[in-house]
């Protein structure tokens, strides 16, 4: 079976098993069997905004206003397409790993990613829901999960990129958990 990989990086000749930068997962080579999936990931984000309907199509969320646009116009990237002898599936539909090094078949040239998704979304094969078509309910559900980041992850206190992702994209929950600690005292 042939798998997906996406990454910014133009040129391998062997995927290496990789610790996730944004995520808590051990040393692996990700990748998946659907092309709109591997898409997402040519960009390394600090969270996971897609998922599937019960009928299993696969849908990207806008989390923030522009979401796609900010996060993938002009971004290029490499997708690359092996077939591991021994993969591992894991808890996310269509997902599967290597604990080890995998030779490439081939690579195609991404040059850009957000358009790359809309086409993938004028085939069928991915819906994407834009921020502002959202449900009031569902918006309400980003922003509570987007302060528990900010909590657990500690980011009032710990400056750098993903801060200053969150502190961006997700003021109302920013300035929610800004409230909690100042009355907290802390």
């Amino acid at each position: 079976m042939a798998y997906y990989h996406c990454s910014p990086t133009a040129g391998l000749k062997v995927l290496e098993p990789r610790k996730p930068a944004s995520f808590e997962k051990p040393a692996r080579v990700y990748m998946t069997t659907l092309l709109p999936m591997a898409l997402m990931y040519t960009v390394q984000n600090y969270e996971y905004t897609y998922g599937y309907t019960k009928e299993g199509q696969i849908y990207l969320d806008e989390y923030f206003p522009n979401a796609l646009e900010l996060l993938y116009r002009g971004k290029s990237a490499s997708l690359y397409l092996c077939a591991p002898q021994h993969t591992a599936s894991t808890p996310i539909p269509n997902e599967a790993v290597s604990e080890t090094a995998l030779p490439i078949l081939s690579e195609t040239y991404i040059p850009d990613a957000c358009e790359a998704l809309l086409e993938q979304q004028r085939l069928g094969n991915l819906v994407i829901r834009r921020y502002h078509e959202l449900p009031e309910k569902m918006l309400h559900w980003i922003r509570k999960v987007e302060a528990e980041e900010i909590r657990k992850k500690n980011l009032l206190r710990t400056p750098g990129p993903m801060a200053d992702y969150y502190r961006t994209h997700y003021p109302e929950s920013w300035e929610m958990v800004e409230k909690e600690q100042n009355e907290a005292g802390e």
